[in-house]
């Protein structure tokens, strides 16, 4: 019950503690012995709210204890989490749109990124890199290795000529996936492109 405004204030109530189950046997065997509530606030001291709601609950507490707090109930049930878990791994690229679609669930997708989360994954943006077939990447290896033991000077020597098409509306919008950090450089959490011939020129 709140105070009154400009009324004196009981400097030996003491508020905002959750009672003791000898504090609130107290309570209410005051109240089974015919005290009123006010006496009982004097007496104990105890905020005349608090003793009424231990007067209300003490047939549902055992002992004088709280019962437990059972806490926000789950939105999804355990099958459900492994299930997006299977799905964003053979999907990764999915959006969170198409990921709820598919697993039939009816929830936010806070509650998909919180799940995620808890297992490390998150929604990043695609890691980049030129589009390389097997053939072009093995002749690459091969240069590199060729070049390796180069010197600077010889270095310094060298021009790059990176030579490449452009086509009005063939650009790529950049892609999502559902990955963990140490994923970033898998072949399919990747967003590949088209890169034009490098030319090396001797000077």
């Amino acid at each position: 019950m709140p105070r009154v405004p400009l009324t004196p204030i009981n400097a030996n109530i003491r508020h905002r503690r959750e009672l003791t189950p000898y504090e609130r046997g107290i309570i209410v065997g005051l109240s089974c012995g015919g005290v009123s509530l006010p006496e009982i606030s004097r007496v104990t001291p105890t905020p005349t709210s608090t003793i009424h709601d231990t007067i209300s609950k003490s047939t549902s507490r055992n002992d004088g204890e709280s019962a437990p707090r059972s806490g926000r109930p789950k939105l999804l049930e355990r099958y459900e989490e492994r299930n997006i878990l299977r799905l964003v791994r053979l999907h990764p690229k999915w959006t969170y749109k198409t990921l709820l679609k598919e697993a039939g669930l009816e929830v936010s997708h806070r509650t998909v990124y919180r799940v995620l989360k808890k297992h490390g994954i998150r929604n990043w943006l695609a890691k980049k890199r030129p589009e390389l077939s097997p053939e072009v990447a093995r002749t690459r290896l091969i240069w590199a290795r060729e070049h390796a033991n180069w010197t600077h000077e010889q270095w310094m020597n060298v021009i790059w000529s990176d030579e490449c098409s452009v086509e009005r509306g063939t650009g790529k919008d950049r892609q999502w996936c559902f990955r963990t950090p140490a994923q970033k450089w898998q072949p399919e959490m990747v967003q590949t492109y088209k890169k034009g011939k490098d030319i090396l020129i001797i000077i």
